[in-house]
């Protein structure tokens, strides 16, 4: 009876500890639970280094990356969390420890096996006492620093389906490439690597780290450089490539100001000396579907008009664009179906002179 007092006073002290139910969450028999643990990073910004063709996909997620002599690196601020899952024996905490697995999506399952042998280690030091909250405490705070894990990191360094170079470009002392048949036997039972596929990994840990820092973004206070208000970061909004940050309420004022005078392309930072653009979701989130819909056309319409090999169809009615084949005065309309002459823009008139065009 002792032992189940302290397993639900354990349960409750987590609630209490890891109040976001994302972080902790107990099991319906109340007899374990699941605990999603942020990694404390050895620092930030954490780089990753990233092969060419990691660069690619990085590029195509959306990514910003540095680029140094040494190669590229991706920039994150946090790194997937490790989660444990853990169950209550009848005999736990008097005599036996608690039975647990842990996953994690970027280390790999022999980084694992060793975190789950320094858990065990942690238990035989307090046996019969509540373990979980110093388990936890250790899984986040220290579970970096335990492995050896520094930045730049080598992300395929430790991904048994990958070779490693034989001189990493980081001072991770690990060197994880092929495991030997023994090496696998090794591997504690309790320790999974929960991603699909290493293709993935990337998109996994890109995405993660977009989440947080947004949640970080919206909790944190800025002031507003045009009102000069301090305000909360869910009620403003951050340039990409700058990272200026403006209140919502002035950004609007502003933008539907450009849109309203056809000014689409200069939906840029209010900073006099930044040209960083808003990107076009930035500006539907704050102008709303019917003033997006006019910036949308007026944008689309400026860009056929730069581009010398696209007319708009002469029918007022119509204005479709047309695109003209190179050396010939011949448009039609996809839309219409109307032939007429580039130059003219009457319909076509095949070899005899063209009004505008002499000679």
């Amino acid at each position: 009876m002792e032992n189940a007092n302290e397993q639900e006073d354990e349960l409750l002290a987590l609630s209490s500890i890891y109040e976001d139910e994302k972080m902790f969450r107990p099991a319906d028999d109340k007899r374990g639970g699941k605990l999603t643990l942020p990694l404390q990073l050895p620092q930030q910004p954490f780089y990753i280094m990233l092969s060419e063709k990691q660069t690619t996909k990085a590029l195509n997620l959306g990514s910003k990356l540095k680029k140094t002599e040494d190669g590229t690196y991706l920039c994150v601020n946090h790194l997937p969390p490790l989660v444990l899952h853990f169950q209550y024996p009848k005999t736990y905490p008097s005599a036996d420890p608690p039975s647990f697995t842990l996953l994690s999506k970027w280390l790999s399952t022999k980084m694992l096996s060793h975190l789950c042998s320094q858990l065990d280690d942690i238990w035989l030091e307090n046996q019969g006492m509540v373990i979980m909250y110093s388990w936890s405490e250790f899984l986040i705070n220290e579970a970096l620093p335990f492995l050896k894990i520094t930045s730049p990191y080598l992300l395929n360094s430790h991904c048994e389906k990958t070779e490693t170079n034989s001189e990493p470009h980081q001072t991770n002392p690990s060197k994880i490439g092929e495991m030997t048949k023994t090496e696998k036997e090794k591997l504690d039972s309790r320790a999974i690597q929960d991603v699909a596929s290493q293709e993935l990994l990337l998109k996994c840990i890109i995405e993660y780290d977009s989440e947080e820092s947004k949640k970080v973004f919206q909790k944190s206070y800025f002031m507003c450089s045009v009102c000069f208000n301090e305000k909360p970061g869910s009620d403003c909004m951050r340039f990409h490539d700058c990272s200026h940050v403006y209140c919502n309420a002035c950004l609007k004022s502003y933008f539907v100001i450009q849109i309203k005078d056809g000014n689409v392309k200069s939906l840029d930072c209010p900073d006099p000396k930044c040209k960083s653009q808003a990107t076009p979701l930035q500006v539907h989130t704050l102008v709303g579907n019917d003033l997006f819909a006019q910036y949308d056309r007026l944008l689309l319409q400026s860009s056929l008009q730069s581009m010398d090999d696209i007319v708009y169809c002469p029918r007022l009615e119509c204005q479709t664009p047309v695109m003209m084949e190179k050396g010939s005065n011949l448009g039609q309309c996809p839309k219409c179906h109307l032939t007429f002459c580039f130059f003219c823009r009457m319909t076509y008139h095949g070899v005899s002179p063209c009004r505008v065009r002499k000679g």
